[in-house]
């Protein structure tokens, strides 16, 4: 005798204010798909149920994550060839607005599946702006404590109505997509070799900012080149090294400005900058107003 599934989910109208909200959810759930039982489970709307053999096409957006068992995934991006993959506990994808697409638990494993199916203006503008690949709709999650607790925040949100609950849903999607954005970056060979380089880089930046740091040294201390050095830290930051130490020492000095006596020489001298009119005329370029305009206005909101 066949195991039945047991699922949880919602379906959500999405009202005007939702929509302004950038990002919204249209469903949340979760099902354990036990070994030999009937894939997908029934019960699902007209627009989301499906079938293997005929697939389905969505308005909008989905995220799925395996978190045990096995199965396989297929899709049609529209810009590239069919996409065929075999899903395993920790995998996640996508399924995109407009895309074919179809997906199955394995008879002989079964799988606990979590989704999540959103929209929104911020969702489409990812899309637009290529951090929602089409051509790159199945990751292994990293860090995949993380992709769980968020699915269950999500779910523990709807079962106990929570208030303002789309934008409760809202955020967590976001972290989640983060997490698949950050799992679908390539790993260089080099940083196999040194996975921690760049954290240890930012966490020397965030802590020495106020000393001269020369970037070629820090990253022959850390064994990298300083062309993967660079390339990467752009790719975890998006800024170069030596960007981000200049944005650093800027919002510390924006700190000090406001919560500080210090005269703009000290501010300066605190924050790694080489002397006081470099330190005005840079500070002016990023905020357009001088220190000492930064340091009124925001007093006078205090």
């Amino acid at each position: 005798m066949k195991s039945e599934s047991a699922s949880f989910y919602r379906y959500f109208p999405v009202s005007g204010r939702d929509k302004k909200w950038g990002l919204f959810a249209n469903t949340v759930g979760e099902s354990r798909v036990p070994p030999g039982a009937p894939y997908p489970p029934s019960g699902h709307p007209k627009g989301y149920a499906f079938d293997w053999q005929h697939g389905r096409i969505l308005h909008g957006f989905a995220l799925v994550y395996i978190s045990a068992g096995r199965g396989k995934f297929e899709c049609r991006p529209k810009s590239s060839a069919g996409i065929s993959a075999t899903i395993e506990p920790g995998c996640a994808f996508l399924l995109f607005p407009g895309v074919w697409h179809r997906y199955l638990a394995d008879p002989e494993f079964g799988w606990h599946e979590h989704w999540v199916g959103f929209d929104g203006e911020i969702a489409r503008h990812w899309l637009k702006h290529k951090f929602l690949l089409p051509r790159q709709p199945v990751q292994r999650i990293k860090t995949e404590d993380s992709m769980h607790t968020g699915f269950t925040t999500m779910l523990q949100a709807v079962r106990s109505s929570r208030p303002a609950l789309q934008q409760i849903l809202a955020g967590v999607t976001a972290d989640l997509l983060g997490l698949f954005y950050s799992s679908q970056q390539t790993q260089p060979a080099a940083e196999e070799q040194n996975p921690k380089a760049i954290e240890i880089a930012i966490a020397r930046i965030l802590s020495e900012f106020g000393h001269e740091l020369d970037m070629k040294l820090l990253a022959r201390e850390l064994g990298v080149s300083y062309r993967w050095f660079r390339s990467m830290f752009a790719r975890y930051t998006g800024l170069s090294p030596n960007q981000y130490l200049l944005e650093t020492r800027i919002l510390r000095a924006r700190s000090l400005l406001a919560d500080s006596d210090l005269s703009m020489k000290e501010i300066a001298a605190q924050t790694g900058f080489e002397d006081q009119h470099y330190f005005s005329r840079l500070f002016r370029q990023r905020l357009n107003l001088t220190p000492s305009a930064w340091r009124s206005r925001t007093r006078s909101r205090q």
